[in-house]
């Protein structure tokens, strides 16, 4: 009896997970700020711009791969716009500069497949 039951359980969850579906949809979003960190080489410099405009006009730029990262000083309200790998950020002993850095986001449903004991 138990094992039907068993047998029973798991035919149930796996029939939900396989007709649940998975409308997951991810992109990139640039919100990490990692300080004491500056880009390596810039092609574009704007100041006295904000950090979320910097972060606008670095994501305005990435739709047509021209920004990767941006560097940001607060103190001097300076935003650096590049294409640099995101391994090359260079540390720094700046406490007012930084970098942002693109992390994914997931929105939307996931599907879970639960294993019970073998």
């Amino acid at each position: 009896m138990a094992l039907v039951l068993e047998y029973l359980v798991r035919t149930l969850i796996f029939l939900l997970v396989a007709i649940t579906p998975c409308t997951a949809n991810i992109r990139s979003v640039m919100t990490k700020f990692t300080e004491k960190k500056s880009v390596a080489t810039s092609h574009t410099t704007i100041q006295n711009i904000s950090k979320v405009r910097c972060v606008e006009k670095c994501n305005k730029e990435r739709q047509n791969d021209r920004c990767t990262l941006a560097g940001y000083n607060k103190a001097t309200k300076t935003c650096y716009l590049s294409v640099d790998d995101p391994l090359d950020a260079m540390d720094t002993t700046d406490e007012m500069s930084g970098v942002f850095f693109f992390e994914p986001e997931s929105t939307g449903k996931f599907s879970i497949l639960i294993l019970g004991p073998k």
